[in-house]
């Protein structure tokens, strides 16, 4: 089991992934909105003399996020480059959710090249096997 974060702004694809995840044994955050969601992961407090191990995701709240591109205000790109921009989100797991078209996809991919993507419309299979990719590879 592991600790999914999905950034999804359609309610109903959100509702769906979610229960898809439930299923699958896993529990989802959801983040409604780019901001609550960059807040949640980018909010990490600094303590004097606290040095963090080298490819720790234990101050995370999430193993894994699950990130639609085509977000409101703040596009999904937008997001890759902030949590990549963060040495403790650098290693975060990415799976992109998306029905973006190839060039938007090439892009995201490029930027973060460890990350999946999975196209919209999706199966089950397909959404937990791309979780269960991206947490494997974590491990190694």
């Amino acid at each position: 089991m592991a600790q999914i974060g999905l950034l999804e702004d359609n309610v109903r694809i959100a509702k769906l992934c979610v229960m898809m995840l439930h299923y699958a044994g896993h529990e989802v955050t959801v983040y409604q909105h780019p901001n609550e969601c960059l807040r949640a992961l980018l909010a990490q407090p600094v303590l004097p003399g606290y040095v963090p191990r080298a490819n720790t995701l234990s101050s995370l709240p999430i193993d894994v996020l699950v990130l639609d591109l085509h977000l409101p205000d703040i596009s999904g790109v937008e997001v890759i480059h902030s949590l990549l921009s963060h040495s403790h989100t650098q290693s975060l797991p990415i799976i992109f959710c998306s029905a973006a078209g190839p060039h938007e996809i090439s892009r995201a991919l490029h930027m973060a090249p460890r990350a999946t993507f999975v196209e919209k419309p999706f199966t089950f299979q397909e959404l937990t096997s791309a979780i269960d990719m991206a947490l494997s590879l974590q491990q190694k």
